[in-house]
């Protein structure tokens, strides 16, 4: 790439995810330019008081004359403020297209909620584990019914393939951590689970609770997405994957929701924020009146592996699930009720 200073747009950076990694970006890489989308003069006040070395610009995605004009600007973006955002994600490329000499790189955030799978019925274990390596070509082959964010995918390989521009889709499984941004710090399915659990004042899994979900705490995910910047500036791209062979799975482990809900539970008694640590077994439909989207984030399997990651050498080395319920519980409790539990995928 040039000589001055990689220049790098982040989309993002008021949610939990980016928000997080924003802070690990700048530690590690003080020397990069980094530009920041921000959605109003409030948050462009948060962000840059926070982080006043980032330069900052105010829009959304829906901008795309704007998204054009930045990624025609940018060695790499990193588009971590939605995983189902079809025409932002697609102006970044055609602006990446536009970059000189040569078109700049998109990492973009899916989601593993993609291999959503209940083959025995929710509540019930799947043995079907995908790879990012032998399992590519399934994955990139699914239809876009009944697989959350497969549209996005679809549309940023044909953009990609169109526009001559390297692309690369990163997709976490179940986050945990309390984030450490300055704006947005909580994560989904846990807080949502340990916000139910507050408001009826009991445990519950989805009939059986056996289904497997990966995990992964923010720390590692962060690094991951900074690991891909980094190949992403080498020539070439670095030895990472781009394109077609451009997809990326970031798992440190897995959970049944059935322990998970055990665990919240029982430090929920210990505490004295419930009365006792029994886990209800609750039907698909008693779920649902505690999330819309109760089935996919809590009743199904979604098991992945991250053999490109760790090819590259990625390792994760942040704290265990378990380890993080005690904090992402107590921010539960003391915001009961404040949060929103809406994920980008509601229309």
């Amino acid at each position: 790439m040039s000589s001055s200073p990689p220049r790098i747009f982040v989309t993002g950076v008021s949610g939990y995810v980016g928000g997080h990694m924003m802070g690990r970006l700048l530690e590690m890489h003080p020397e990069w330019h980094v530009v920041v989308l921000v959605r109003d003069q409030a948050q462009k006040a948060i962000v840059l008081g926070r982080w006043p070395q980032l330069e900052a610009v105010i829009g959304n995605l829906d901008n795309s004359a704007l998204m054009i004009k930045e990624g025609s600007k940018a060695d790499a973006v990193l588009q971590i403020a939605s995983a189902d955002h079809i025409s932002g994600v697609v102006s970044l490329i055609q602006g990446l297209n536009q970059r000189q000499p040569t078109p700049g790189y998109l990492i973009h955030i899916g989601g593993t909620g993609i291999l959503h799978d209940t083959p025995n019925g929710f509540g019930q274990p799947s043995d079907r584990i995908y790879h990012d390596t032998t399992g590519l070509a399934e994955i990139t082959s699914f239809p876009v019914e009944g697989h959350l964010h497969r549209d996005v995918d679809m549309a940023i390989v044909e953009a990609q393939k169109r526009l001559n521009v390297p692309t690369a889709i990163l997709s976490p499984p179940l986050v945990h951590g309390v984030g450490k941004g300055p704006i947005k710090t909580r994560s989904i399915q846990i807080p949502a689970m340990a916000e139910a659990i507050l408001k009826r004042g009991k445990g519950f899994q989805i009939l059986e609770g056996r289904n497997i979900w990966d995990h992964v705490h923010v720390d590692d995910l962060s690094d991951a997405f900074i690991l891909l910047v980094e190949e992403a500036l080498k020539p070439n791209g670095g030895n990472a994957q781009w394109g077609d062979e451009g997809y990326y799975f970031a798992e440190a482990g897995e959970l049944k929701w059935g322990e998970v809900s055990e665990a919240i539970s029982k430090i929920m008694t210990d505490e004295g924020a419930i009365k006792a640590a029994e886990v209800d077994k609750v039907s698909v439909a008693e779920a649902v009146a505690m999330h819309p989207w109760a089935p996919l984030i809590w009743g199904g399997n979604a098991r992945s592996r991250s053999d490109r990651l760790h090819k590259l050498g990625w390792k994760p080395q942040g704290p265990s699930l378990y380890e993080s319920l005690p904090s992402m519980i107590n921010e539960e409790v003391k915001t009961l009720g404040t949060q929103s539990s809406r994920l980008t995928f509601d229309k």
